[in-house]
């Protein structure tokens, strides 16, 4: 029984792998198509499955609205009522559906905070009847763009401001309940307090954190299949940014602009998601270079 169920047209593979990624990051299993094992009978493992599912995803899409396939499952999912649609495309909604609320996914590259992908999670959230594992990024307000740099910056701000005035630190339902600790070696002068010595979130000394051989699965490959036992090497090129290379030559080499929030640690700008999350043990990460391959793995200790 897998906690996520995702329904798609086969021409929006990329698109599915991308949010199957994004989801299993947050602790939910997940399944899709992909999954089947060599020598199950395709329709009845996706009946089984869809069957079972705490939740359906279904992503519309005009290759969706006129996939049979697709609609039947939506049809399923609402029967049982664990449907949770959302749009990739701008489509008008096949007529039985219109009326449930569906997440905004159209714009959506993979960032953890985007807006649709936050009101997906909730919907997932309330369907199962339980949070995730990991907690996604703070909800952001509609009308808000997405900027990693200042939000870190502020987030830390406040944290520390109450830390400082209260003597805690701020929780809720997209916070951990105890700080971060930072390395010694990251401490200085310029970013402290004269009273507490705390650091007012420079982020520095991130790449250290990120650097080392990971060993993992190309989940999928928008130019190629899946692979097992991929290796993919972080190093250090300074403080805050490393380059990514494999011996998978569909990953290729990307330099990734690092930023903080929590125990993740993410990409501040450009196409391709990075995620590594420092609460698993060994930290666990997710990586698509340019939205075309689906990278999971773990930090080598």
């Amino acid at each position: 029984m897998s906690d996520v169920f995702i329904s798609y047209a086969s021409e929006d593979r990329e698109r599915a792998a991308r949010l199957a990624i994004a989801l299993g990051a947050l602790g939910w299993s997940v399944w899709w198509d992909r999954k089947i094992v060599t020598g199950q009978a395709f329709d009845q493992a996706i009946e089984r499955e869809l069957e079972t599912a705490k939740s359906v995803v279904v992503l519309w899409s005009n290759h969706s609205i006129a996939s049979e396939w697709v609609r039947n499952e939506a049809a399923v999912a609402s029967e049982r009522g664990v449907l949770v649609p959302a749009t990739i495309e701008s489509v008008k909604l096949p007529l039985e559906f219109r009326r449930k609320q569906t997440a905004d996914l159209i714009h959506w590259e993979g960032e953890p905070s985007h807006s649709g992908f936050q009101a997906l999670c909730e919907g997932v959230t309330a369907t199962i009847g339980g949070a995730p594992l990991r907690q996604p990024t703070p909800r952001q307000g509609p009308k808000l763009r997405w900027n990693p740099r200042w939000a870190w910056a502020a987030i830390v701000t406040i944290a520390i401001a109450v830390a400082v005035g209260f003597g805690v630190y701020p929780t809720g339902p997209w916070r951990t309940t105890m700080p971060t600790p930072v390395p010694q070696g990251d401490r200085s002068e310029a970013g402290t307090t004269s009273e507490s010595k705390t650091p007012l979130g420079a982020v520095t000394g991130l790449a250290d954190l990120v650097v080392g051989t990971y060993f993992g699965d190309v989940i999928a490959d928008s130019k190629g299949s899946p692979r097992s036992d991929v290796v993919l090497t972080v190093t250090k090129l300074d403080r805050t940014k490393v380059r990514v290379t494999s011996d998978y030559p569909g990953l290729g080499t990307v330099d990734v602009t690092l930023t903080r929030i929590g125990n993740q640690i993410l990409n501040a700008d450009g196409d391709t998601p990075f995620i590594l999350d420092l609460e698993r043990n060994p930290p666990a990460l997710v990586y698509d270079p340019h939205s075309e391959v689906a990278y999971r793995g773990n930090k080598r200790p």
